[in-house]
């Protein structure tokens, strides 16, 4: 986990590092010669940017190969215990996925926070005593997923205080606006783990979660901001099977 978290870190600082430069330095409002020269050094630097860039992807692809969302389900997950991993491999895909799909394609994704999260809302299910036993072990298929509905609230909530989702852009080129990324991000994914989807329909499933979700991108952010556990269940529980 800890290469993992220091291997993707590197690989989003030196790509945000770049952009970060050309948003920064405005070569055409300069006067001549210093625009050449400005233009010059953009370019130099860019090219050892991606040099490094391309080291760290290949390296970081070398030791983590490939990721891809997994078909574990909510109700799966939570029976597995309090440790995270499995909710920490099956997330950081599905939000690198999702987030390349609203246009956040720099953000960084936190395995470890994911990880911390997952723990720190699984304790808090426990005490209500609505935790995995009690999405295993209640009886009828509308409790059930009322219970997967507040474990995905909780897990919503834990996930934006850990700072799960980082470097996220500004908005101008994103399908929601800045605010509502991360919240967005989190409820697509959330939806789409309690969609059931196999992994043959991982895709088509994580896809629709994540349109439903930018049409749902007001409530969301709104009951997210307000840490409205309630809320977030609800709209969970009403959507959840629209995926």
């Amino acid at each position: 986990m800890p290469l993992r978290e220091a291997l993707r870190g590197l690989r989003h600082v030196l790509r945000r590092g770049g952009a970060t430069l050309r948003e920064t330095l405005t070569i055409d409002m300069l006067p001549q010669p210093a625009a050449h020269l400005a233009g010059s050094m953009l370019r130099d630097v860019e090219t050892l940017a991606k040099g490094a860039d391309r080291i760290a992807s290949e390296l970081a692809k070398a030791v983590l190969g490939g990721v891809h969302p997994a078909s574990s389900s909510l109700a799966e997950i939570a029976a597995r215990g309090d440790h995270g991993e499995l909710f920490s491999a099956a997330a950081y895909p599905a939000l690198r996925d999702v987030l390349l799909r609203l246009g956040a394609k720099d953000a960084f994704v936190s395995e470890a926070a994911a990880r911390s999260a997952f723990a720190a809302a699984h304790a808090q299910m426990l005490a209500r005593d609505t935790a995995h036993a009690a999405i295993e072990e209640t009886p009828g298929t509308d409790d059930k997923a009322a219970a997967e509905a507040r474990m995905a609230a909780a897990l919503t909530l834990a996930m934006i205080e850990a700072r799960a989702i980082r470097g996220l852009p500004g908005g101008r080129e994103t399908r929601v606006a800045a605010s509502a990324l991360e919240p967005v991000a989190l409820f697509s994914v959330m939806l789409w783990l309690q969609s059931g989807a196999g992994e043959e329909e991982n895709e088509a499933a994580l896809s629709a979660a994540t349109d439903l979700a930018v049409a749902l991108a007001g409530d969301v952010e709104t009951a997210a901001r307000a840490g409205d556990a309630a809320r977030i269940a609800a709209l969970y529980l009403e959507f959840a099977s629209h995926v």
